[in-house]
């Protein structure tokens, strides 16, 4: 398969500015609703803000996400290509949640001026409402086994194929490890806590990847295609 270089690069620089983006925001990344009355003002700027960097972080990881595998094409398994739709889909339920806070958040604590209108705000918030609307957990509950079951397939088809290099696929089995220590350790430690946001690096490493690096094996097997051209 012939792959444009411009696009491997462009596909690259998307999943390395995507990943950036999202390391960041879910690093500055507040509370889903304020602790009190004064800090609404503050919380606003922040909640709107953050999420609109998220959003876009999501939408250049998924513009560059198809390069990361057709580049491997020649060496993944039927079981690999599955990562894409689940990383797709995680990725975009991910963006969903980003417009309540960008645009429906200044308008609901708008009518928020007592500690009685947080605490019911912030239960109505906190607590989805899946008896009324059970299709809310269409969204929600794919969305992180999607994009960690997603990211496991990734890594284990990427060492097999062995076009790209190693170290950003093993990088990613050790972050799904600590994710997954996060989720079991029922202690507040800041580094499992932010553990989400280490996901984004290993979009950052890919992207550098197909943006500036080439591995010998996918040299040794563009030349190889080259030869069965002539």
């Amino acid at each position: 398969m012939s792959i444009p270089k411009g696009y491997l690069k462009f596909s690259g620089i998307m999943l390395l500015l995507g990943g950036i983006m999202g390391f960041t925001g879910q690093l500055i990344h507040l509370g889903d609703v304020p602790e009190s009355v004064k800090d609404i003002p503050d919380f606003l700027k922040s909640a709107v803000n953050i999420h609109v960097l998220l959003a876009y972080a999501s939408t250049f990881i998924l513009m560059g996400l198809p390069a990361l595998f057709l580049k491997q094409s020649s060496g993944l398994k039927w079981w690999g290509w599955l990562a894409f739709p689940l990383l797709f889909t995680g990725l975009m339920l991910e963006i969903f949640h980003g417009p309540v806070q960008i645009i429906a958040y200044p308008i609901i604590f708008d009518f928020v001026h007592t500690s009685a209108d947080l605490q019911h705000v912030s239960d109505l918030l906190n607590n989805m409402a899946v008896d009324k609307y059970p299709l809310q957990l269409a969204i929600f509950i794919p969305l992180v086994p999607g994009i960690l079951l997603g990211l496991l397939l990734l890594g284990i088809s990427s060492l097999k194929a062995k076009v790209l290099p190693k170290a950003p696929a093993i990088f990613l089995l050790v972050v799904l490890a600590i994710q997954i220590v996060s989720f079991i350790v029922p202690v507040h430690i800041h580094l499992l806590e932010i553990s989400f946001a280490y996901i984004h690096l290993v979009f950052v490493w890919f992207g550098g990847v197909l943006a500036f690096n080439k591995s010998k094996s996918l040299a040794s097997h563009n030349n190889e295609m080259i030869q069965i051209e002539k």
